[in-house]
């Protein structure tokens, strides 16, 4: 009985990573992006809506941010319960101008694969699209998150 407990256990551990990569986005033009693109390496996903606090000077420092983070980590930022023309009015109206993938999710599809405890929030996924850090925000020391900035 344990042996089956633990079996059935792994399975669940094994599947729960790997629904993050079947969620599918808009990129700003419009065309639907599938987070597989982003399987094989560590990811952050920097989730915000326009409703939230904070989240104008988050994506401030995120362009600050992103050419310092190499090769071995992936940033995006997805926009929850927005489309992509909600998205460019709010990066235009606040001068935004991201140099990294920023993506709207206007049905919140990706609150419904990884548990959002705070909007905004900084999702931390590893390699195999397992989540191993929920924050609030954009975390002051984000490079000291990914593991090659250890």
């Amino acid at each position: 009985m344990r042996s089956l407990l633990v079996a059935v256990l792994l399975l669940l551990l094994s599947c729960s990573g790997d629904s993050i990569y079947k969620l599918k986005v808009r990129d700003l033009s419009g065309r639907e992006v599938s987070l597989e693109s982003y399987r094989g390496k560590p990811l952050i996903v920097y989730v915000w809506s326009g409703t939230c606090i904070g989240h104008t000077e988050d994506l401030k420092r995120l362009v600050k941010i992103y050419p310092k983070l190499g090769k071995d980590v992936s940033l995006i930022s997805i926009a929850i319960m927005m489309d992509e023309s909600d998205v460019k009015e709010v990066l235009r109206k606040n001068g935004i101008k991201p140099n990294f993938p920023v993506y709207a999710d206007p049905r919140g599809e990706f609150s419904e694969k990884v548990t959002l405890i705070f909007l905004p929030a900084t999702i931390k996924i590893d390699e195999r699209g397992n989540v191993r850090g929920n924050y609030p925000k954009l975390p002051q020391d984000l490079i000291s998150l990914i593991p090659s900035h250890q």
